[in-house]
Order: structure tokens, then C-alpha cells, then sequence
């Protein structure tokens, strides 16, 4: 017979527990603490918005944004947080939108059409009209999707009357006043350029923006590459900054929150009764918390570590196997002296050692050049006026954390060296260097190690772009992290957030939910 789960009696009963610290699981849990309900955020794999070395504040990972104003969803969610002038404050611009360098050519991309027209006819005079064009369509193609964006269509679409609202939000997009012929999920702005250089370069740069492993469908090119070649953002803590900012609103919202910089909360065990979640376990505490719904935003492979025995076999376990991540990514920090970096060398810059490459850390480097911050205690920074923080990262295998600390090092001796090759002569003026992965104090588990990881997805998926759905096999527990629409990148993590918030607030609405 199987076991009920009964709460103690005087246990407090949440409205909705969100577990883990993916970006759209602290938006859902913001959302829903703001209208009205209790929540509690079980800050499972968190780290911060920055680690602490040397006494530097250093990000996690590099992070290119888009404004928000142009993705709907993040749009939709800061506004209803208070969050979009504060946003917008926070975010600071990048010169170029973003810079390629390649072995025999640099060119600056920006959201200037003409400024980037005398970029391509200078690196490629015969190509440069056909490559303008294929901008400017790449543009029409990010105006044309936005509307499908805004209809907030529910993705992955599960049965027939999501399908249809999909289906009728893309031929909504298709009738918007100067839409391309081809619906936004087939067509592509560079067709016919496959082979060119640049067009290979970009293809590798959307690879930094997204979270899908394999080539890119159509839309996730016109929404990622669109977003960030329209205006492009660093953020202090990058994409950890952001879901900390977010996060605190739960707070502010008289939401409770367990874990954090002080101390860490992992979740160590979901407690199921009769196909639903009846509370989480943490580790090293003997308390259950229990919540009528649980958002689950942390990767799938943390969640099958948290499943009883008896589930380890049942429908959920095995939806969650249909996504796994294959690639990480792997940073590195160099605290430089400002007299160290190339007066032309960009803000945010891919760089490839052979153009017609892969995308691994061989070959393709990621470098975001920030301001350095030293620690003043009790959550302040204050800026080093001549010092730059250089952080470069690259793909490695979802397996390299396993390998131990010397195959880490290794790895960040290969992103030196790919340093190196853009900022020559960088070690005359290295005040610090330092790998997250092996200098962060905190304790690390799962996603804590390796940000930004690329999934491989076996689930059925729409527009060539989702993951798990918003619902799960549990009735009471939806998802809401990266893995839900894994190929559109930040704009995808806000959609999970949004969808899963207004599913939890469904749910709440039954009155049999904990029956």
C-alpha cells in the first residue's frame, strides 16, 4: 500500500514552492507572490549574482542582452514587477552590438545600417549588398516574429486547442503589416549565404544567446541574432544579476526565500502521494515544505536526483529524460590593467580561430570586457576606475565537472590562450586570473558548476525551438526553466516564467488540489 504523505499540523501550507533558480521560475515566483499568494523559493542551485576572488567581484559567465523592450514576455513581467525603468537603468550599452573576429577579418555589428554597411563593403566589397540585405531581412524577420511573441502562444503547445492557438498566432504574425512571405518559423535571412564566413561566425554567435544544442531553426536566428543586433547590453552579474534582482521581489512581496549567498538550500527530495508533489526535503533539515503547487526550475537532471525511489521509473522521470545537456559553458576571468586592452577592441566580442570551424572551445571564444568592482562588504561594490574585467568562455563537454578539477584547469588554459590571440601581450598587465568553476567558495552541484548549458532535445517540439511543456505528469507541478523553450535564450526563460505563473494561478483555483 502506498504511503500518504500528512503534513504536521502546525507545518505552514505555501501556495507555491518554487525549487531551483533558473530566471523563469524566480519570474513565476515573483509574478505570483505579487498577486497575493504565498510562495516559497528554494533556492536550490543559486549562486549569486557574483562570486567573490581576491576581493574582485567577478562574474559567473558572460552575457549579452537585448533591451527588453523589444522581447514581449520580458516586457509583460517587468512591468508588472515595477522592474522596467530600473532594468533599463541597470543595463549598459555595448560598442559594437557585437564584434566578430575572425583570422583574416574584424568587423564591428551595430544597430547603425549605415555604420555596418561601411563595415562589410570594407571586410567584404563584393559580398557587402547581398550580406546588407540579409540584415535588413534579418530585421524584418525579428519585426514579424514579435507579434507571435506577443500573443504569449502556449509553447510547447500540448493537444488540439494549443495547437490551434499556435497555429493562429503565426498566421496573425504572417498578416502584420510588412511580414516576410514565409511564416517566422521558416523563414531564414541568410539563405543562399550558408557558406560565407560571416554568416558562419553568426551562426556560432546565437549559440551564446541560446540554450539548444545542433543547428538553429529560423526563429530562434530571427529573435536572438534580431534582438541583440538591434541594441546590445552587459549587466553587473550578467544573467545571475538579473534573476537576483527578480528574486528579490519575492521577498518584497512577503515571499519567503531559502538559500542564497549566506547559505545554500538543496533540495534533496520530493515527497509524492497520488500523482502529485505533497512537499520538498532539504538537505540537512528534518522539515518538509509543503505547498499546494511546485514550480520546478532547475535542470532535468536534478530534478530525477530528487525523485523518491518508486518514481524513479514513472512517467516523469521519464518525460525528463527527453532533454539532457551535451555542452556547458566554461569562463574565464582576467582582471587586466585598461592599458592592457586594444583601443579597438569591442565590448562584447566572438572570436574564431578558423571561420569555417566548429563552436566549441577550440575554436570559438566569447569576451565580454567589464568594469571591475572590488568587494566593500555588505552588499556594496565600488568601481576600479584603471582595470577591466576580461571574461572569456567556451563550450566544453556536459561532463567535464566530472572529470575533476585538473581537466577544469586545463580547460582554462585553452581560454588564455584564445585571450591571448585577441589581446596580445595581456600578461604585462594581469593584476588577477580566475576560473569559476574551481574559485566560486560556495558549494557547487549541478548547474552550480558550468553556466549556460546546450541541450539535445527528444520530445516532440514546435517551431523547432521548445523543450518539456509547461505542464508535467505530476498535477500539481509545472516547469518553468530553461529547458521549457530552450532554443529562444532569454526571451524563452521569461515565456516559461509567464506561462508557468498563469498555470500555477489555474491550479490554485481548484479547490481539490490537495486532495
Amino acid at each position: 500500500m502506498a504511503k500518504t504523505f500528512k503534513p504536521p499540523a502546525t507545518q505552514r501550507i505555501y501556495d507555491a514552492c518554487v525549487v531551483g533558480s533558473q530566471l523563469g521560475g524566480v519570474v513565476a515566483g515573483a509574478l505570483l507572490a505579487r498577486r497575493g499568494y504565498r510562495v516559497l523559493h528554494v533556492d536550490h542551485d543559486g549562486v549569486g549574482a557574483a562570486y567573490d576572488d581576491g576581493g574582485y567581484l567577478l562574474p559567473y559567465a558572460p552575457a549579452l542582452f537585448p533591451s527588453p523592450r523589444l522581447l514581449p514576455a520580458a516586457e509583460l513581467a517587468l512591468s508588472e514587477l515595477g522592474l522596467t525603468t530600473d532594468m533599463v537603468r541597470s543595463l549598459e550599452p555595448c560598442a559594437p552590438d557585437l564584434q566578430l573576429l575572425l583570422p583574416r577579418h574584424r568587423v564591428d555589428l551595430g544597430h547603425d545600417p549605415a555604420r555596418r554597411q561601411q563595415e562589410l563593403r570594407r571586410e567584404w566589397p563584393a559580398d557587402a549588398a547581398r550580406l546588407e540585405e540579409a540584415f535588413a531581412e534579418l530585421g524584418r524577420l525579428f519585426d514579424a516574429a514579435s507579434p507571435f511573441m506577443k500573443a504569449m502562444p502556449p509553447l510547447p503547445p500540448t493537444g488540439f486547442g494549443e495547437r490551434r492557438a499556435v497555429s493562429k498566432a503565426i498566421k496573425f504574425a504572417a498578416s502584420s503589416p510588412g511580414a516576410p512571405r514565409r511564416h517566422v518559423d521558416e523563414a531564414s535571412a541568410f539563405e543562399g549565404l550558408e557558406g560565407h564566413p560571416l554568416t558562419g561566425a553568426l551562426a556560432i554567435a546565437q549559440r551564446f544567446l541560446g540554450y539548444l544544442d545542433g543547428p538553429a531553426p529560423p526563429l530562434a536566428v530571427a529573435r536572438l541574432l534580431g534582438g541583440v543586433l538591434r541594441g546590445s547590453y552587459r549587466l553587473a552579474g550578467g544573467h545571475h544579476g538579473l534573476r537576483e534582482t527578480i528574486r528579490r521581489k519575492i521577498a518584497e512581496s512577503r515571499g519567503e526565500i531559502l538559500g542564497g549567498d549566506e547559505e545554500a538550500a538543496l533540495a534533496e527530495r520530493l515527497e509524492v502521494d497520488g500523482g502529485r508533489v505533497a512537499a520538498v526535503r532539504l538537505a540537512g533539515s528534518p522539515n518538509a515544505w509543503v505547498a499546494r503547487v511546485f514550480i520546478a526550475a532547475t535542470d532535468a537532471p536534478a530534478l530525477r536526483r530528487m525523485l523518491p525511489p518508486e518514481e524513479e521509473d514513472g512517467k516523469f522521470a521519464r518525460l525528463l529524460q527527453g532533454i539532457r545537456p551535451v555542452r556547458q559553458l566554461l569562463a574565464l576571468n582576467l582582471v587586466v590593467k585598461a592599458a592592457a586592452l586594444p583601443p579597438a577592441l569591442g565590448d562584447s566580442v566572438l572570436a574564431l580561430r578558423d571561420a569555417a570551424g566548429a563552436d566549441a572551445l577550440e575554436n570559438a571564444v566569447f569576451l565580454q570586457v567589464n568594469p571591475a568592482r572590488r568587494d566593500k562588504g555588505k552588499g556594496a561594490s565600488e568601481l576600479v576606475p584603471d582595470e577591466r574585467v576580461v571574461c572569456a568562455a567556451g563550450f566544453v563537454p556536459a561532463d567535464a565537472k566530472e572529470h575533476g578539477a585538473e581537466e577544469l584547469a586545463a580547460r582554462g588554459r585553452q581560454l588564455r590562450e584564445a585571450v591571448a590571440d585577441a589581446i596580445p601581450f595581456f600578461e604585462r598587465h594581469l593584476v588577477r586570473e580566475s576560473l569559476p568553476a574551481l574559485a566560486s567558495p560556495r558549494e557547487r552541484r549541478g548547474s552550480r558548476l558550468l553556466p549556460h548549458p546546450l541541450y539535445a532535445v527528444e520530445l516532440e517540439q514546435a517551431l523547432g525551438v521548445t523543450g518539456l511543456p509547461c505542464a508535467s505528469p505530476y498535477k500539481n507541478l509545472v516547469f518553468a526553466g530553461r529547458e521549457v523553450v530552450p532554443g529562444l535564450g532569454l526571451e524563452g526563460e521569461f515565456h516559461a516564467g509567464l506561462q508557468a505563473a498563469a498555470a500555477a494561478q489555474e491550479l490554485l483555483g481548484k479547490k481539490d488540489l490537495l486532495r
